[in-house]
């Protein structure tokens, strides 16, 4: 059966561009950005001079733009950003959809998605643009938790589409003090944060409430994470070839009828087969009701553990 193609549903957002103001219906929303700041990177722009935060500013603005342009208009002014964003869409296979998608929950919060790309009938890539000279793993996790967002909002407002990749389209070519050019132009794929734990944030912020991120991990932590997998991974393959090895042992010796065998460093023993008997405790309470079985249960204190999913 031929997928049915899903067209993008309008948010019914107004946004005023020079105050950069959402509204609904004539309520004023709240954008993402502001939220995670106050939330979760409040330091982003600690010691850095206002001139230098407005220049940035009005840098990506321009790039932003012009990149637009191009996508909705097939206009390429020639700076080297267009023709780096031009490349990597080609590269990576990048069908352009929209530009500047407002998409919003329908109650307290709105914010525009750089860029919508589509993959199939149904299925979409959420892109936004950076243009930083450093890309800190800080900004790189601020723009995961915005994207990540915008994927929630979009699957809210387009029920049946699929998210496929979110990413940051990174375009850069500024002069140096030097005379040289720092240019750059890459994508970065993010991982994307459950949409649970998206809406806990937000609902922390509507509430005035500290938002408990579960991915503020200490650096020293996070940087075992490698070791920590390799670790992990390195059991399991270790524990499914034993179970192999062991099974097959266990024919062996079942076939020769064997119970044990000896070797200078090891005993390995074969367990016959038979029936274990245990006592439902919980069918026997149900039948006896009347019984109280508190003077009857004994408490222990069980030690805390870790448990690790990869």
């Amino acid at each position: 059966m031929k997928t049915k193609r899903i067209e993008l549903k309008e948010s019914g957002v107004l946004f005023n561009e020079e105050e950069h103001s959402y509204l609904l219906d004539g309520k004023e929303l709240s954008g993402i950005t502001g939220m995670l700041q106050r939330q979760l990177f409040p330091d982003e722009f600690d010691g850095i001079p206002k001139y230098l935060i407005q220049g940035a500013a009005d840098y990506g603005a321009g790039v932003h733009l012009s990149c637009e342009d191009f996508d909705k208009n097939w206009i390429n002014d020639g700076t080297q950003e267009v023709i780096d964003y031009i490349q990597l869409c080609k590269d990576y296979g990048l069908v352009h959809e929209c530009s500047e998608y407002t998409i919003t929950d329908g109650a307290n919060w709105a914010s525009k998605i750089d860029k919508v790309y589509r993959v199939s009938e149904d299925t979409f890539s959420l892109g936004d643009i950076k243009t930083y000279g450093h890309m800190t793993p800080v900004k790189l996790e601020k723009a995961r938790w915005q994207l990540s967002i915008y994927a929630y909002f979009f699957e809210l407002m387009n029920r049946k589409a699929k998210i496929d990749k979110l990413f940051v389209i990174r375009l850069r070519n500024k002069m140096k003090k030097d005379g040289s050019f720092d240019h750059i132009k890459e994508i970065i794929f993010v991982n994307r944060i459950p949409s649970d734990v998206c809406k806990e944030l937000l609902d922390c912020d509507l509430r005035g409430e500290r938002f408990n991120n579960p991915y503020s991990i200490p650096e020293e932590i996070r940087n075992q994470e490698a070791e920590i997998r390799e670790l992990i991974q390195t059991k399991n393959k270790a524990e499914e070839k034993l179970s192999t090895l062991k099974s097959n042992i266990l024919s062996k010796m079942e076939a020769m009828d064997v119970k044990s065998w000896l070797t200078d460093t090891m005993r390995l023993t074969r367990k016959l087969p038979g029936i274990r008997t245990s006592f439902d405790f919980q069918a026997f309470k149900n039948d006896h009701p009347d019984i109280d079985f508190e003077s009857y249960m004994k408490t222990s204190k069980v030690a805390g553990s870790l448990v690790i999913l990869i």
